[in-house]
């Protein structure tokens, strides 16, 4: 054997010989000095939630216009108005209908300042109550812009006359008399010009919630029959019907409403009549609201099912969704949350008393081991809930349903990653 062979056995060796080393140093390394990962395990709210694709069903009332021309609407979409209410005004323009309008707000405010100029001394006497009435009046203007009330401007004038009062009351102001004077040279003026011509006025054919929007399936799904969908009739291949032209709006004429959508019969199963969930709309509306399941349609315990909702709140978003993707959450669960990864399955002894008698008992046990000291510490969990990712853990659970001596507590720190995990083990 020559001497480079030789020389080259001895690198190859000796290469081998380290390598063999680092690892057998890394696992020891690694089992006595790597520390174990953690969480801290907090109080966390989780929602078990449903998505789903459906349709609004109303009681619907058409409203139609049959006076041509332009229509400036007296109430907002979601605004209650009552049978034979107007709902808009129809104007033979645009330019029309803004001269009208500014007549009918000067007019009202003239009114106003000489039927106050007409009270004499009544202003001085009502000094004292003032600050209270105004404050009365304020809270009425919110509340009816709250409320969708269309003649808001009532409150309004209301607050206003109030307001002038103050000023009388206070000597801000002597008297309105040059204001009433300019208030009457402008509406002559608006008189004169010939224009502001009104075609007449649109009436609501019930009374209800009123929305300037029709979409065709106002004859689609019937109202009273409602609770007879099933997932056939849901489809979205339902076509809506053509609006003829004079409809301008409709009139939702029953508080309550439904919305009908198909699940599968995994999420079929979650659902149970007479029960309440929440129900959102993503893509309308970012506010919520109850629901109360009042029917679940389904052939058989494996096939789709057509889930009826009832809803009893409107607003203007609410008032025109139809065809709309919705989340409703089932329930809401408040509890310790812990991650997936850091559940084991542990033996656990347990003394229970059987014939009088005690004996020990050995039961597989899910939890958690938790930083106890400088040891580990084996914690059963009692599950609420899973999302798959965390678990959401009953904070007191009852005794008789633990094997260990606690639960997981509240800032307990979890191990979540980590070899060699028993209960009692020293942390290196």
């Amino acid at each position: 054997m020559n001497m480079n062979s030789l020389w080259l056995k001895r690198i190859v060796s000796g290469t081998i010989a380290a390598l063999i080393l680092i690892f057998v140093g890394y696992q020891v390394y690694h089992a006595n000095f790597v520390r174990q990962k953690t969480e801290t395990a907090l109080y966390k709210t989780a929602e078990e939630s449903i998505t789903v694709n459906g349709y609004a069903v109303r009681q619907e009332q058409l409203v139609t216009n049959d006076n041509g021309g332009v229509l400036q609407y007296d109430i907002e979409d979601g605004g209650k108005v009552d049978k034979g209410g107007t709902v808009a005004h129809a104007y033979k323009s645009v330019e029309d209908a803004g001269v009208l309008q500014k007549k009918e707000r000067l007019t009202q405010e003239l009114t106003s300042l000489q039927e106050l100029a007409s009270q004499g001394s009544y202003a001085d006497a009502n000094a004292d109550n003032m600050d209270s009435l105004l404050n009365d009046q304020l809270l009425n203007v919110i509340q009816d812009a709250k409320d969708g009330d269309a003649d808001i401007s009532d409150s309004r004038l209301k607050l206003l006359s109030l307001l002038n009062q103050k000023q009388l009351a206070g000597g801000q102001v002597k008297n309105f008399s040059a204001r009433i004077s300019a208030l009457q040279q402008q509406i002559s003026a608006l008189n004169s010009s010939g224009n502001g011509e009104e075609l007449g006025k649109v009436s609501a054919s019930a009374s209800g919630y009123f929305t300037s929007k029709a979409d065709g399936y106002e004859s689609v799904f019937s109202y009273t029959n409602v609770k007879e969908l099933f997932p056939e009739n849901l489809a979205d291949s339902v076509k809506p019907t053509a609006v003829p032209k004079n409809v301008v709006g409709k009139v939702c004429s029953q508080f309550n409403w439904y919305y009908a959508c198909v699940v599968n019969a995994a999420d079929a199963a979650k659902l149970k009549p007479d029960t309440s969930v929440k129900i959102t709309f993503p893509f309308a509306s970012s506010a919520s609201a109850n629901a109360t399941v009042v029917r679940i349609n389904q052939k058989t315990k494996t096939s789709s099912a057509a889930v009826i909702l009832e809803c009893n709140v409107m607003d203007s978003a609410l008032a025109n969704i139809r065809h709309e993707t919705a989340k409703i959450t089932i329930n809401t669960y408040q509890g310790i949350q812990i991650s997936q990864k850091a559940v084991h399955f542990e033996k656990v002894k347990q003394t229970v008393k059987q014939d009088g008698k005690e004996v020990e008992q050995v039961k597989t046990v899910e939890g958690v081991f938790v930083m106890y000291g400088i040891e580990m510490k084996f914690k059963q969990i009692v599950p609420l809930y899973s999302d798959g990712t965390y678990i959401y853990c009953d904070p007191n659970p009852d005794s008789s349903l633990l094997a260990t001596s606690e639960s997981v507590q509240l800032y307990d720190e979890v191990i979540i990653e980590g070899k060699g995990l028993s209960d009692g083990k020293i942390i290196e």
